[in-house]
């Protein structure tokens, strides 16, 4: 049994990327969360602790985030096309450090448009794909949430959320601060995603042991919203014309969707549609019924899915 603990800046593609790789043995399966545009993910480590027994888990901060942006400032260029292409070389990077020959990669919400993009051009490097709030049509998921949050709000007497949600009105907007609002009611946590998230674990993201090598030691962090908006704002013309169906309905690597039903961001019944069109190895649709957009955030019981639907593929 090799353990493994270890942070760097990796070269990808002729520029420094900070790149984590945690794991008790580096004989189990490995698997590479890839979070959304702007979001620096490898902060959340002790999150993902839980996993580190039965999986090598590695976290990659995409150009303009976390630890990435932090050292290069924002990328002068920004497309999915180019994370998808870093996202590679993060993936050769990761398997070349562990001698591995393929992992499993887990997207979160808006990085399963890149992660669609990486298993169709290379998915000899992928033992799985799974996602967790799949982005389908942008558009009319947007249209759908909408729609769901302010009839909910209604429903339930909010006025204050009535009035903010028919503030921005319906979508699409031109003004990320509408799309912020709008984020703040579809990715509230559930009762169960905030009960699997406590105070002590937020505590260690934002002050980490000294000697914690999911972080570089002389760099200042910055602000992970601020960070999120301006990907997402320098995004927002592609991500509203984007259609995972353009992609193509056929892939060679299994795929498997975890999916809240409480999703307020990318609507439940909008993924599962997406996944009965799918052929490839396997295809595989798990509702959540107790989640909502920040399932990952309840790792034990992503780990508990893993276990059970991914860990033989791998």
């Amino acid at each position: 049994m090799s353990a493994i603990d270890e942070g760097l800046f990796a070269p990808i593609r002729g520029e420094e990327q900070w790149v984590t790789i945690r794991g008790r043995d580096r004989g189990n399966p490995v698997v590479m969360i890839l979070g959304g545009a702007g979001a620096g993910l490898s902060a959340l480590a002790p999150l993902f602790a839980p996993w580190e027994a039965e999986w090598t888990v590695a976290q990659w901060d995409q150009p303009g985030a976390g630890w990435t942006v932090a050292k290069n400032g924002p990328p002068a260029e920004l497309s999915f096309d180019r994370i998808a292409a870093d996202g590679l070389a993060a993936v050769e990077h990761v398997l070349q450090r562990l001698g591995a020959e393929k992992l499993v990669l887990f997207c979160l919400s808006g990085g399963s448009i890149p992660g669609l993009k990486m298993i169709k051009a290379r998915p000899d490097l992928f033992a799985a794909y799974v996602a967790q709030g799949q982005v389908t049509s942008w558009s009319r998921m947007e249209a759908l949430s909408y729609r769901m949050l302010l009839g909910q709000a209604r429903g339930r007497g909010d006025a204050a959320a009535v009035a903010d949600l028919e503030g921005i009105g319906p979508p699409p907007w031109s003004d990320v601060t509408a799309d912020a609002v709008h984020g703040t009611y579809a990715n509230a946590f559930t009762p169960a995603e905030a009960a699997a998230a406590p105070a002590e674990l937020w505590a260690t993201v934002r002050s980490p042991p000294r000697d914690a090598a999911w972080r570089p030691r002389d760099l200042a962090p910055v602000d992970p919203y601020a960070t999120s908006l301006e990907a997402f704002g320098r995004l927002k013309p592609e991500l509203a014309a984007f259609d995972a169906e353009s992609l193509g309905l056929t892939f060679d690597v299994p795929m498997l969707f975890f999916q809240g039903q409480q999703d307020h961001h990318t609507p439940a019944e909008e993924v599962e549609a997406y996944a009965a069109k799918l052929h490839a190895p396997l295809v595989r649709y798990i509702p959540l019924p107790e989640a909502g957009h920040s399932a990952i955030f309840m790792a034990d019981r992503m780990l508990a899915l893993l276990n059970e639907h991914v860990s033989a593929l791998a």
